[in-house]
C-alpha cells in the first residue's frame, strides 16, 4: 500500500531540505531550478565570477592560425560564448574560422552552444567533464595532429596532457576566467552559524577555495552542525578532502542531473527505510 504522503515524497524527495549552491546559475544550466523543482530550499551564493581572459593577444593571433590546426576543442559552454562574441568583435565569420577543424565539446550543453552558430561537434562524450572527453578521443588516431584547447585561464592541465600522450600537438588559448565574485558574506556566516543549511554544493575546485577564503580562521571548525558537502567532479571532491572536510554524495555520472539524483535518492532512501 503507498500512502499520499509516500506519493508527495517520491515528487518531492528534497522537500523541506536547504542546500546552499556555490555556482552561477545561467538561462540554460539552473542546478537552482533543477534543486528547487524537487522541492529543495535553494540559497544561491557564486563564490566565481567570470571575466575576460588576461590578454585576448594570444586568441587573437591563433584564430589567424586556424587553418594549421586539425581540431578545435572546446571544454565548456563559456568557451564557446567568450570564443564567439570575440570573434564577432573581429568580425570574422565562426563558419570560416573553424571551416577546417573537426570540433570537440566536453559535453551536450557545449556542443548545443556550437550547433546555436551553425557549427557540428564531431565529437561530444556520453559523460560531461574532461575525463569523459579523454575517453572518447582514445577512439581518434591523434598523432601529430594539432588540437586547439579553446578554455579558461589556468585550467586544469589534464586533458591536455592526456591528448599529448597520445601524441597530440597542443595549442591553449584562454577566452574567459574565473575570479573570485565579489559580496558581502555576513549573511551566509549568518546562515551557517544558525544551521539554517544542510548542504553545500560544489562544482569547481576554485568554488571550493573561494567559499573557504570568505571564512574567518576557524570557521568551519567551530561550527556546532556543519552541512553535508556534494560535489561534481573528482577533483573538486579532492579540494574539499585536501581542507579536511568531508564528501558526504558525488554522482558516478558528472552532470547536475546526476548530482540532483544521488540527492533526492539519499532521501528517497531514507524514506523506504522507516
Amino acid at each position: 500500500m503507498r500512502f499520499v504522503s509516500d506519493q508527495s515524497s517520491e515528487k518531492f524527495p528534497l522537500a523541506g531540505v536547504r542546500i546552499l549552491v556555490t555556482r552561477q546559475d545561467t538561462s540554460e544550466s539552473s542546478l537552482s531550478g533543477m534543486l528547487e523543482s524537487k522541492g529543495a530550499s535553494v540559497i544561491s551564493v557564486p563564490m566565481t565570477q567570470i571575466g575576460p581572459p588576461t590578454s585576448w593577444e594570444s586568441f587573437d593571433e591563433k584564430v589567424l592560425q586556424a587553418t594549421n590546426f586539425d581540431w578545435a576543442v572546446f571544454t565548456s559552454r563559456k568557451g564557446v560564448t567568450h570564443c564567439l562574441s570575440r570573434l564577432k568583435e573581429l568580425e570574422l565569420s565562426p563558419k570560416n574560422v573553424f571551416s577546417t577543424l573537426k570540433i570537440a565539446c566536453v559535453g551536450k550543453a557545449t556542443a548545443s552552444a556550437v550547433a546555436e552558430n551553425g557549427l557540428v561537434a564531431e565529437l561530444v562524450p556520453d559523460h560531461f567533464q574532461s575525463e569523459g572527453l579523454i575517453s572518447a578521443f582514445s577512439k581518434y588516431d591523434l598523432n601529430q595532429k594539432i588540437c586547439w584547447l579553446i578554455q579558461a585561464e589556468s585550467p586544469r592541465e589534464i586533458l591536455a596532457h592526456a591528448l599529448q600522450k597520445q601524441g597530440a600537438k597542443i595549442i591553449s588559448t584562454p577566452v574567459y576566467q574565473n575570479i573570485p565574485a565579489e559580496m558581502d558574506c555576513s549573511f551566509l556566516l549568518a546562515e551557517l552559524e544558525k544551521n539554517n543549511l544542510d548542504w553545500i554544493l560544489f562544482a569547481s575546485p576554485s568554488a571550493v577555495q573561494n567559499f573557504q577564503n570568505i571564512l574567518p580562521d576557524g570557521f568551519w571548525l567551530n561550527l556546532i552542525t556543519k552541512p553535508k558537502i556534494a560535489c561534481l567532479g573528482e577533483f573538486t571532491s579532492e579540494a574539499v578532502q585536501s581542507l579536511g572536510w568531508i564528501v558526504e554524495a558525488k554522482p558516478s555520472i558528472q552532470d547536475f542531473e546526476h548530482l540532483v539524483q544521488t540527492l533526492c535518492e539519499i532521501y528517497l532512501k531514507n524514506i523506504y527505510s522507516k
